[in-house]
């Protein structure tokens, strides 16, 4: 048995795609049955306000009997310390959530490798617990394969790893294999989506051979978490669509 029921978390981009706040989504989603959510520090309907305090996210997951998978911090911009102390800030929120893995993310290629090892710096010094991964993100720094590939090159700590971003990778032409063999055992987060082409549909009517993927990651070991992320059309149905996404996953629980 995978148990992954206990390994499968929402997005907070279903409070993107229904205008719903964080008190909103959370109570939702574990009366779906979910068991894990994934934070984005900012930029997102179901992001935390942080003059809240960790205690209060804490506090509402474990009300929701919620934990949480991972964690995206802002953007870094190039030259510019506000910009990474902000970045320093939410990760030190991260850290009192417990949060396991946290998505690093830049605007700049050029700069990323730096900023990267800035960041991995000051996560061994403060003793934080969290790894980070790299995304591929389209309009950021990294965008494609290979752009993961370089960084991975430069930045050898073994606190980081790519994420594997299935949607984005699958839009791009790039099989989920191609992935894992890429980067296995680097691999520290699973973003999924059912995919037609560069379009993001309801779980189950796509492209993607989820069985298949599901025996590979028995195969090669992984024991992380696995992110339900959706960009539907018709956005008024993503709160269904986050249900019948776990619906559909749990055949292969």
């Amino acid at each position: 048995m995978r148990n992954l029921i206990q390994r499968i978390a929402a997005s907070a981009t279903g409070g993107d795609n229904t205008g719903k706040t964080y008190e909103d989504v959370i109570p939702d989603y574990s009366s779906m049955g979910y068991k894990k959510f994934e934070l984005y520090a900012t930029g997102r309907g179901a992001s935390p306000d942080y003059s809240k305090g960790s205690k209060y996210y804490a506090d509402m997951a474990k009300k929701h009997g919620l934990t949480y998978s991972s964690f995206h911090l802002p953007p870094i911009k190039d030259n510019d310390p506000a910009s990474f102390e902000d970045a320093l800030k939410w990760a030190q929120f991260a850290e009192e959530l417990e949060i396991p893995v946290c998505v690093f993310n830049s605007f700049k290629k050029e700069s990323y490798v730096s900023l990267l090892t800035r960041m991995i710096d000051e996560v061994e010094k403060r003793k934080f617990k969290f790894n980070l991964v790299v995304q591929i993100h389209e309009g950021r720094a990294i965008e494609t394969l290979e752009d993961i590939v370089d960084v991975l090159n430069e930045v050898t700590h073994p606190r980081v790893s790519a994420l594997h971003e299935l949607g984005s990778f699958h839009a791009l032409g790039i099989s989920w294999k191609k992935v894992i063999d890429t980067f296995w055992p680097r691999i520290g987060l699973f973003h999924l989506k059912d995919m037609i082409g560069p379009q993001s549909v309801p779980f189950g009517t796509g492209e993607v051979d989820f069985k298949a993927l599901f025996d590979e990651v028995d195969k090669i070991g992984y024991k992380g978490d696995f992110v339900i992320e959706l960009s539907p059309v018709d956005k008024e149905n993503t709160n269904r669509y986050i249900r019948e996404a776990l619906q559909y996953l749990n055949q292969f629980a």
